[in-house]
């Protein structure tokens, strides 16, 4: 079971690092294409503002994910080094259910905002909700990972190196 755990963790690792990847450098080319364009009118690119818009939503949010499966998007030592080991624990807590109350309402209102888009791009004609899509997904999986971190505290097991799995 553990393996299958694994093997999942490793996908989302490396489908975040590889998708973010790939919407950053369609981001960069695309812009580097309109800068371009604008001082040499040669064509146009049809499509672009909602080409754009598609590649910094799931941008955005694969990297967010990626920073939450390590546990390092919303930390701050400083305050746990003030604290004792007992009390850093209850902060801990606190702050995983915070991060899983959070996580869980975005999922829950983005899955809601995703299905009412109804919208149609003009020029892709693509459902926006492929756009939107990122959002109840990714958090969904935040969810996840928090509730695997506030297991990891709840039952005192080391702290992950940045680059570290969720699954051990």
């Amino acid at each position: 079971m553990m393996a299958v755990l694994r093997g999942i963790d490793r996908i989302i690792f490396l489908s975040c690092k590889y998708g973010a990847l790939a919407c950053f450098l369609g981001l960069f080319v695309l812009l580097g294409l309109a800068i371009i364009l604008r001082l040499v009118p040669l064509f146009t690119i049809p499509g672009y503002d909602e080409i754009v818009e598609f590649l910094f939503i799931w941008l955005v949010m694969l990297t967010s994910l990626a920073l939450w499966r390590e546990g390092s998007l919303y930390r701050v030592v400083l305050f746990e080094d003030l604290l004792p080991p007992a009390g850093r624990k209850v902060l801990e807590i606190g702050i995983n259910l915070a991060m899983l109350a959070f996580a869980s309402t975005l999922a829950i209102y983005g899955f809601a905002f995703m299905q009412m888009s109804g919208e149609t791009t003009p020029f892709l004609r693509l459902d926006k909700a492929w756009w939107y899509a990122a959002i109840p997904l990714c958090t969904a999986l935040m969810a996840l990972y928090s509730l695997v971190w506030l297991r990891r505290v709840i039952r005192g097991e080391a702290a992950l190196e940045p680059a570290g799995t969720l699954i051990g």
